[in-house]
């Protein structure tokens, strides 16, 4: 089985044999067209075997979908895409009567972990933009925030600004900056890892003071997490495929 998630800036292939991840790949949007080619697909056929069910959720841009469809389609393989739903494997939607607004990824990761473990838990996912959710023992998601990612922040600095258009540092320091750069790359990281803080603060409280677990995914993920570390004690555990999980439940069922 192929599970396709179409994120805002990359796209994630995984093709899964029995429930074990055999052929994984990351394209970047801007270069679908490019690199979804007769060769690419061949070998995504290769590791797919006999199974060849593909499923797919997306929260980019319906020409990306289309190239996506299109490439694959021209090898036989026909995506299914699927959609935020109000409920899925014992998870309710917290967007209650406008639950198609929250995002395929979002709704997919929640569904994933809650087949892993049943317990209250954060889930922070940390790619173009930084979302939070929290999804309690029972199944009931209870919501959660979204704030712009690093690059997200750093565009609108550019847009915003007439001379700030230097390229964020990877170094960030939990100390003043002595230049543009490193002003803008130490304000945006901590900026997001003062966001985590918060949310987890605000967690003791949603759970009623019963335990809950963290969970990080996503590129900046752990990278925020650690640098939290640094002035809170804190426990999370990393886990990368959360939204394949909730997308391989959705399909198997």
């Amino acid at each position: 089985m192929l599970l396709i998630d179409n994120g805002n800036t990359r796209t994630k292939f995984a093709v899964y044999n029995k429930g074990e991840l055999r052929h994984d790949v990351k394209v970047v949007n801007a270069d679908l067209a490019v690199t979804i080619d007769p060769t690419w697909v061949k070998d995504i056929k290769l590791a797919l075997g006999t199974d060849t069910k593909v499923f797919g959720c997306s929260v980019g841009t319906a020409a990306d979908r289309l190239i996506i469809s299109e490439r694959l389609a021209q090898s036989g393989l026909v995506v299914e895409w699927l959609k935020t739903s109000a409920e899925a494997g014992g998870v309710s939607n917290g967007y209650n009567d406008c639950w198609q607004q929250l995002g395929a990824d979002r709704w997919f990761a929640l569904v994933g972990y809650y087949q892993l473990k049943q317990e209250n838990a954060l889930i922070i996912d940390a790619g173009t933009a930084l979302t939070i959710d929290w999804l309690v023992s029972d199944g009931r998601h209870l919501g959660g925030w979204i704030v712009p990612g690093r690059r997200l922040m750093q565009q609108s600095l550019h847009s915003g600004t007439a001379n700030l258009n230097a390229l964020l540092s990877e170094s960030c320091y939990r100390e003043p900056a002595v230049n543009t750069q490193q002003g803008m790359s130490f304000g945006v990281h901590y900026a997001l890892v003062g966001a985590i803080s918060q949310a987890i603060k605000a967690s003791e409280q949603i759970f009623n003071q019963q335990p809950f677990s963290i969970i990080v995914t996503g590129g900046d993920g752990e990278r925020l997490v650690k640098s939290l570390q640094a002035v809170e004690s804190i426990n999370y555990t990393r886990i990368d495929d959360l939204v394949f999980k909730g997308l391989a439940f959705a399909a198997d069922n």
